[in-house]
C-alpha cells in the first residue's frame, strides 16, 4: 500500500481532502492511504508520496521534497479542501502508475516536471 502525505500550508483543508481521497481510492479499489500533513511537518520517508495543492506548492518547497528524495505530485489548481478530489485522485494514480521512480512530478496543467 502507498502512503500518500496529502499536504497543504497548515494541515486543515488538507484532513479534508485526505478524508474525501480515502473514500474515493476505496471505493476504486486502489491500495493507497492517506494522512494530512501541514507542509513544514511532512515527514515522507522514500516509499512514500507527497500530493501537494499548487497554492502552497513553490519553488522552495519542491526543491526541499527533491534534495530530501521525496517523491511529489503537484496537484491541480482546482483542488481545495475535499473539493476537486476526483482530480486529485487521478493525479496521484497516474504518478503512481507511471512515475514510481521519479523524486517530483506537477501534473496538468502545470507543465514542469522535476526528477532528482
Amino acid at each position: 500500500m502507498t502512503r500518500v502525505f496529502v499536504v497543504c500550508a497548515a494541515g486543515a483543508s488538507s484532513t479534508f481532502l485526505a478524508r474525501r481521497l480515502t473514500d474515493l481510492a476505496s471505493a476504486a479499489g486502489f491500495s493507497l492511504s492517506f494522512t494530512p500533513s501541514p507542509v513544514d511537518v511532512v515527514a515522507a520517508d522514500s516509499e512514500s508520496l507527497v500530493a501537494i495543492t499548487s497554492h502552497v506548492a513553490n519553488p522552495e518547497v519542491l526543491d526541499s521534497f527533491t534534495s530530501r528524495g521525496i517523491r511529489f505530485v503537484v496537484l491541480p489548481d482546482t483542488v481545495r479542501g475535499g473539493f476537486g478530489a476526483e482530480g486529485a485522485l487521478s493525479a496521484i494514480v497516474n504518478f503512481v502508475a507511471e512515475d514510481s521512480d521519479s523524486a517530483g512530478s506537477i501534473v496538468e496543467p502545470h507543465l514542469r516536471k522535476g526528477i532528482n
